[in-house]
């Protein structure tokens, strides 16, 4: 059968793995020492008996499973396991002992990793199941026998993910209908560099363009944009990876790239690394490449390394049931164009390492502007893998979210927040906002990671005194994914890459759907007479298409197959739901939506809709699960991903719950100031939701409204829509 994955690292103590799942709310009883601490610190900070703690934490581990992630020389070896079985040995054994050695995981026990396939079937074996390179289910069967479909029924029973639809699309139906008009492919990024590279030792990393796709990179053709006249452009070229290798002569170049003879144009690095922690064992990391223009990121390309001890040779050895590091590189397709409206500092967050079980992160800037502070690359550690650190932030907001002592948890855990982030950022933030003044800056945050509430991040000194000094309510933030494409070989299929490689800045609504449920007793659900109201007025004063939450409508809108005023319209331009929502927190993918009769909708849904390209929505979801008593935690982290990977070009959620008059009234105004009537082009997304924060008051009684800051949104901070005619 298949359960839905939490992910650990072989190397990990049982002391650690026993910490870890702690976190989430797994336990075998409340007195254990790790629980204890967790649920006594919770107590204490809610003034709550610490049996009602409890409750709202505890998760069954029976019905979950443990991806456990192990590292054999230059192999990747993933095992799947019990999630109680993992709890009931680690709790017997001695704190210090390795998972490997609590579990003894053998490299005979090792399964291939089964991957989710858009083209063909996906046959479900014994083993871990990875989407986008990330472990999302274990399948813990005997039976080897399943084809797609009913794979698919155990996927969506395990994880609450759709059906086939959802899951498995053909290269043909990803892009149909969606392909870009045909470009002369100019070229393709070119990384030169060891695939081994012994420590203490020198070398050298040739960064370019190339006539054909180099086996061992990952990164899309590269589109020039010429403008006549203009023979040659300037390409910052940032290199970046692991924190055990270092760069003595910086990390950046700029690389003067002639129009006519565009493979001519190359950067050098010297690089060298540290001695591996373990001398044995090979560090795996990645050469991180990003191809700036005027301070914006217009692709990526990536290339594996593998560092070994100075005394150590490259490991031979190979596994038949394990993934080989040299060929799980990842990038992004990209377009070197100018973004007129480029935000004032861009933030990326990268993982190197690609190990989904740790917290270790590298962290790097970006500006159009002139600016001193050290730009990185940074390493960066949440001290959890980045599900369990962020899960813990929202959920201590989420019990306090009607308390007296919300705005000391929101400081505390801004200041939290803040500290991950490196010191430099902020220098640059400030330099920036002095480069824009009296203006606010605009900043992307672009993340490895879709979890972590970096609006929150308390900024000090603040960049304006009046406001709240959370990043969200100082400057103009927008947030973006860049999709982890594993593919190392050429593709014979034109595929619109979802999501952008950079987000779009402006928008054209011709159409806009609006979506609501009418919740019936039928449904198990409280009936939303605000989100009602809410639905009617969006759908009244902005001409919108009003659709019922049903599955049909559902199935029409995220495949663009809309009929408005008797005509067929395909797709629209801006979406808003309004109605209910929920998170179990410990499954991966666990957000959902609810329809009129009560069927969720999961966020794996919305990797299945058919935008992209010309056609990007703005998504905003306006939802919560209302009327139970707090009991339920709102994440975004799942919508966003799958939205974007689904050709949105925007989102706006809420990260906990919200109040539902309170929502009302964010929602109208944000619509009122964002999509005006023709011809007016609307404030801009990020500089709409600034305000919207800073209503948040610090001395409200009996305590402050957390709503105003629960909003997050990915998308570009300047983007700008205007309505156009049908």
């Amino acid at each position: 059968m298949l359960k839905p994955a939490v992910t650990l690292d072989a190397a990990m103590t049982a002391a650690a793995v026993i910490e870890r799942l702690a976190m989430q709310g797994f336990w075998i009883e409340p007195a254990q020492p790790a629980a204890r601490a967790r649920l006594e610190a919770l107590s204490a900070r809610l003034a709550r008996p610490i049996d009602e703690v409890e409750r709202r934490l505890v998760h069954d581990a029976h019905k979950f499973g443990a991806a456990i992630r192990r590292q054999r020389g230059t192999m990747v070896l993933w095992y799947a396991r019990e999630l109680q079985e993992v709890l009931e040995r680690c709790a017997t054994a001695g704190p210090r002992g390795a998972l490997i050695d609590v579990l003894n995981l053998r490299e005979s026990d090792t399964q291939p990793t089964i991957h989710l396939r858009r083209g063909g079937e996906t046959v479900l074996s014994y083993g871990v199941v990875m989407d986008n390179g990330e472990p999302v289910a274990v399948s813990l069967i005997t039976d080897f026998r399943s084809t797609r479909a009913s794979f698919d029924r155990e996927f969506a029973a395990a994880v609450g993910s759709p059906a086939s639809p959802a899951l498995t699309r053909s290269a043909s139906e990803a892009s149909a209908g969606l392909a870009p008009a045909v470009q002369e492919k100019q070229a393709w990024p070119r990384i030169e560099a060891p695939a081994f590279a012994q420590s203490l030792q020198p070398f050298e990393v040739v960064v370019g363009f190339g006539a054909g796709r180099q086996l061992a990179v990952a990164g899309g053709p590269v589109m020039l944009e010429t403008v006549p006249g203009v023979e040659t452009i300037d390409v910052t070229v940032n290199l970046s990876t692991g924190d055990a290798v270092r760069a003595p002569r910086g990390w950046s170049r700029t690389m003067r790239v002639p129009i006519n003879n565009v493979l001519s144009a190359e950067a050098r690095f010297e690089l060298i690394c540290d001695e591996p922690a373990t001398p044995d064992i090979p560090y795996l990391t990645m050469l991180e490449v990003r191809y700036v223009l005027d301070g914006v990121v217009c692709g990526t390309a990536a290339r594996p390394l593998v560092i070994v001890g100075s005394k150590s040779k490259p490991p031979a050895s190979r596994s038949a049931g394990g993934d080989d590091w040299q060929g799980l590189s990842s990038a992004s397709p990209f377009i070197l164009g100018v973004d007129e409206h480029a935000p004032d500092l861009t933030i990326e967050i990268l993982k190197p390492d690609r190990n989904s079980s740790s917290g270790d992160y590298v962290c790097q800037w970006y500006s159009p502007h002139v600016i001193t502070a050290a730009r990185g690359p940074f390493p960066m550690y949440l001290g959890q893998d980045a599900k369990t650190f962020a899960k813990a932030i929202v959920e201590e907001i989420r019990l306090f979210a009607s308390h007296e002592l919300l705005d000391m948890t929101l400081e505390s855990l801004g200041r939290l927040v803040a500290q991950r982030l490196p010191a430099p950022v902020f220098d640059a933030l400030r330099e920036a906002a002095a480069q824009t003044a009296p203006a606010p800056p605009a900043v992307l945050i672009v993340s490895a990671e879709p979890y972590v509430p970096w609006e929150l991040a308390w900024v000090e000194p603040a960049l304006c005194n009046e406001r709240p000094r959370y990043l969200g309510a100082q400057a103009l933030i927008g947030r973006w994914l860049r999709d982890a494409n594993t593919a190392t070989t050429p593709s014979t299929v034109a595929i619109v890459p979802r999501p952008a490689a950079h987000p779009n800045a402006t928008l054209s609504v011709r159409h806009m759907a609006v979506m609501a449920a009418w919740y019936k007793a039928q449904s198990g659900l409280v009936r939303l007479r605000m989100a009602e109201a809410e639905a009617k007025a969006i759908a009244e004063g902005w001409d919108g298409l009003a659709l019922a939450a049903s599955p049909q409508s559902m199935r029409q809108l995220l495949e663009r197959n809309l009929e408005h005023d008797f005509e067929h319209i395909g797709g629209v331009e801006a979406v808003h739901f309004a109605g209910h929502g929920d998170f179990d927190p410990a499954r991966p993918e666990g957000s959902a939506l609810f329809l009129a009769d009560g069927t969720p909708v999961r966020s794996t849904m919305f990797r299945a809709a058919k935008y992209g390209g010309e056609q990007q929505p703005l998504l905003f979801l306006n939802a919560c699960m209302l009327g139970i008593g707090g009991e339920v935690l709102g994440d975004m982290a799942g919508f966003p991903g799958n939205s974007l990977r689904g050709g949105f070009g925007g989102v706006i959620g809420a990260l906990w719950e919200v109040d539902d008059t309170v929502a009302y009234d964010f929602a109208l105004e944000f619509w009122t100031r964002a999509l005006p009537a023709s011809p007016t082009r609307g404030e801009a997304v990020g500089s709409i939701l600034r305000e919207l924060r800073a209503k948040y008051v610090t001395t409200a009684v009996p305590a402050p409204i957390s709503t105003y800051l629960a909003y997050v949104y990915y998308g570009h901070p300047r983007l700008t829509l205007q309505r156009a005619a049908p």
